[in-house]
């Protein structure tokens, strides 16, 4: 039910965000810790060269409401038409001319908006003025809030969040290529538990940890299998090792029988 309203509690979050900041000449949260404000641009230009470059009034009020249409407002309408023209699906070849022609507008204005954004960051960069399209249509720019201030985060905040967020990458890179079994045999000389060794575990495959329907010993070391598990592990690897005792696996017998080995 909350994906549903997804956009409605992000345009809420937003218009909070904008009603308790910038209608009040205040930054946001963000902007906050970095010490930065929005000026009206037009007005120093109109002003002429300042002296530090902190002076200059706040935005007008035609700025902070066409600043809150803008990114509350626009957003929520061009979030609500995506998904509107996805579960319609406007982009089948099925549907109307109509709907085909709306759609391929759709993906014009949306291409056409990440170009503006792109070329907008470009001269960001070069410039240092106007991080986003709306900052710069409205002409609000950010500057410094005060000329000294204490830093709010710490470096040694900053180096931990650089630490864990490393690692955490490092994590979802080697997880998917690290093999269970493999990992629990390495573990296993080092395991202080011998709980895998009692009777009631024996009675399991220790491949796919459930009762052998078709139960197979690997020789020599007897442990027990299920046929598919065990035949299929022999096949994939020539040096098979018995997930238990790490024993080379140089044979298969049914269980209960003591005449019919089968050879790798």
């Amino acid at each position: 039910m909350l994906f549903q309203y997804e956009p409605e509690l992000d345009a809420f979050l937003e218009f909070l965000i904008w009603r308790f900041s910038i209608w009040v000449d205040k930054p946001t949260p963000g902007n906050a810790l970095m010490n930065l404000r929005y000026r009206d641009e037009r007005a120093v230009e109109a002003r002429g060269k300042v002296r530090t470059g902190l002076e200059g009034p706040g935005l007008t009020v035609s700025q902070k409401i066409w600043y809150c249409v803008a990114t509350v407002g626009g957003q929520y309408i061009w979030a609500r038409l995506q998904s509107f023209s996805a579960f319609r699906r406007w982009g089948d070849t099925e549907q109307r001319s109509l709907a085909r022609r709306s759609w391929h507008l759709l993906q014009r204005i949306e291409g056409f908006c990440k170009a503006a954004s792109f070329g907008n960051l470009l001269v960001f960069l070069l410039t240092g003025r106007y991080r986003s399209l709306i900052e710069r249509a409205l002409k609000a720019r950010l500057v410094y809030g005060s000329p000294h201030m204490n830093r709010a985060v710490s470096f040694e905040y900053m180096n931990r969040q650089l630490v864990w967020n490393e690692f955490s990458e490092m994590l979802l890179l080697l997880l998917p290529l690290l093999n269970s079994s493999s990992v629990k045999k390495l573990l296993q000389p080092f395991s202080k538990d011998k709980s895998s060794n009692l009777e009631g575990d024996e009675a399991l495959c220790p491949i796919c940890q459930a009762t052998p329907s078709t139960p197979f010993l690997a020789l020599p070391c007897q442990h027990r299998y299920c046929y598919y598990c065990l035949r299929t592990r022999c096949s994939a690897t020539m040096a098979f090792r018995c997930s238990r005792c790490s024993e080379p696996v140089v044979a298969m017998q049914r269980h209960g029988s003591s005449s019919s080995n089968i050879t790798r």
